[in-house]
């Protein structure tokens, strides 16, 4: 699995946690946590891993790449 991300701006994605995801998102004030499931649109790419979706603004920035799905 290659560490850049495949994503770019403005693509949708379907946010799809691991279980360390998941504990990393718990982090996140409930109000910004990432629902599974849902689709989201790439905002940014950090560091050219890290995806940081519209209308997320975690204190720790984006989550790993590999956390979600392209939307078919």
């Amino acid at each position: 699995m290659s560490s850049l991300c495949p994503f770019k701006v403005g693509n949708k994605v379907i946010y799809s946690p691991s279980a360390k995801g998941k504990a990393y998102d718990a982090t996140t004030p409930l109000p910004e946590r990432l629902a599974p499931g849902k689709e989201y649109e790439v905002d940014k790419i950090q560091d050219a891993s890290y995806v940081v979706v519209k209308g997320y603004h975690s204190p720790g920035g984006g989550i790993y790449w590999s956390e979600f799905k392209l939307k078919p």
